[in-house]
């Protein structure tokens, strides 16, 4: 009998061991594991949202909206959820905070500096399109909620660590280490948020984390290899300089549609530089007419620590202040048209040409044949600008002149032409290089991307790297066992 129970206690202890082995020496599946479930940019760019839970704490990183109205789904049991760590301030990963702090959210929302100076600016301009539900106290709440963190910081919360490294996609954009508890273990988490193409002027370079278990990464131009500049002697905007300075040269005035965020400001300081230069004529006066923009410029002169060694060294006063340069209302700039006028250029938003003054612009400029149109942002399928690289013609186009929402349709004689120079996301090159210098990675999961690019760049990590890679859909959720040696 006691033969028996010691041969019993011995395949009993033997099978502890086995499944103590097979969890990789840990005892962290099932409820001690973290887990993440993908609340939004599953598949689809937009919405961003990761809903993480570790041991008792839940928390979101981002949580944004669909387009510029608003749009999304918040996560769910807001309330219990103890903070949110936000990567940047598009409204597309913080657009739908005031919803969640109305839905009984009440934690902090940790970012970066800049990020919090920026985030407000964008919840407000997206308040004023969307006309959004939530009422003045709770949007003040939401913009009270930002806690400031430094990057390279390591901070405790709820026994969760977490550090903000660069990604330069614009002032203040971060990717997160996570150091997530898992029983007795630690799961080391890389969140990439929007990573930069490697061609600001004004933002420091990109700082990749050097190892992670398990990485969530954007893809959103995985199946896009850019040729602009690429393997040429050409700096990384010198083609687009010279065609802005070719255009007015030859007497026409330039339209560029820029979103406010950081693709305005880059714009203004690559043509303030070459102008210096000669390339783009220095009597050609630049026009910015967005408030929204205006607002985001001061707080990049503000935070002039926070910008890239090119950029200081451009600007040893005041950041993004030159001669050509016209901070106005629309109601200036408007009238610049019809008047006589050296050669100009106007900077202006909607980046798609949806709304606001760009298509007001382009209706006094579509007529003349040596006028350009530069795009330089992603075009929305079915959209203005998307329409008018096609070659369309004539076209719808639909604006707000005096307190009437006009149409017309018009056909087109200004050039149209598109630089990649000014991407925010890197593209297929990048995004690979990016991983590839994060060791020790287990899984790779890819959001924040269109499933066709999502799909390349998993077949070129695959194929490249050997890491196990997953396109999850929206509400996947995935357990992350502790790695050996973590």
């Amino acid at each position: 009998m006691k033969s028996r129970s010691a041969v019993l206690a011995a395949v009993i202890a033997a099978t502890v061991l086995a499944l103590f082995l097979l969890c990789g020496g840990r005892g962290a599946r099932g409820a001690d594991a973290p887990r993440i479930e993908f609340r939004g940019a599953a598949r689809s760019v937009g919405g961003s949202c990761l809903v993480v839970t570790a041991g008792d704490l839940r928390f979101a990183v981002d949580c944004g909206a669909l387009g510029e109205a608003g749009s999304g789904e918040i996560p769910t049991l807001p309330e219990s959820l103890a903070f949110v760590i936000l990567t940047h301030a598009h409204t597309d990963h913080c657009g739908l905070l005031p919803e969640l702090f109305g839905a009984g959210f009440d934690g902090p929302v940790y970012c970066t500096r800049a990020t919090a100076r920026l985030a407000p600016i964008m919840l407000g301009m997206m308040r004023g399109i969307s006309r959004a539900a939530v009422g003045r106290d709770v949007f003040g709440r939401a913009v009270a909620g930002f806690s400031e963190v430094p990057f390279g910081l390591e901070v405790e919360h709820g026994g969760v660590r977490f550090r903000f490294r660069r990604a330069e996609h614009l002032l203040g954009a971060a990717s997160v280490e996570l150091w997530l508890p898992a029983g007795d273990d630690t799961v080391l988490l890389v969140v990439s948020g929007d990573i930069g193409g490697g061609n600001c002027l004004l933002v420091p370079p990109a700082e990749v984390p050097p190892r992670a278990d398990y990485v969530v990464m954007e893809s959103t131009y995985g199946g896009v290899v850019r040729e602009e500049g690429g393997g040429s002697s050409l700096r990384p905007h010198e083609g687009f300089a010279r065609t802005i300075g070719e255009a007015l040269g030859g007497g026409g005035d330039v339209l560029i549609p820029a979103f406010t965020l950081g693709r305005t400001q880059e714009v203004m300081a690559v043509i303030d530089r070459y102008q210096r230069e000669g390339v783009i004529p220095a009597q050609s006066e630049i026009w910015v007419d967005s408030p929204t923009a205006h607002k985001i410029s001061a707080v990049y002169r503000e935070l002039r620590d926070e910008l890239s060694e090119e950029a200081r060294g451009l600007y040893p006063g005041e950041p993004l202040r030159f001669p050509s340069l016209r901070e106005v209302r629309s109601r200036t700039s408007m009238k610049v048209h019809d008047r006589r006028h050296f050669p100009a250029v106007f900077v202006t938003s909607s980046g798609d040409l949806a709304h606001a003054n760009s298509p007001r612009h382009l209706m006094r400029m579509f007529a003349r044949p040596e006028n350009l149109l530069c795009i330089i942002g992603w075009q929305p399928p079915g959209s203005l600008g998307a329409r008018l690289l096609a070659g369309e013609s004539p076209v719808l186009v639909r604006r707000r002149e005096g307190g009437s929402n006009l149409e017309d349709w018009i056909a087109p004689a200004l050039s149209v032409q598109a630089s990649s120079a000014f991407s925010g996301h890197a593209d297929a090159a990048g995004l690979l290089r990016w991983v590839s210098e994060v060791r020790g990675a287990r899984k790779v999961f890819l959001v924040h991307g269109e499933e066709r690019q999502a799909k390349a760049l998993a077949e070129s990590i695959r194929t490249t790297l050997g890491l196990e890679v997953e396109i999850p859909e929206r509400g996947a959720v995935r357990e992350l066992v502790p790695v050996r040696g973590s």
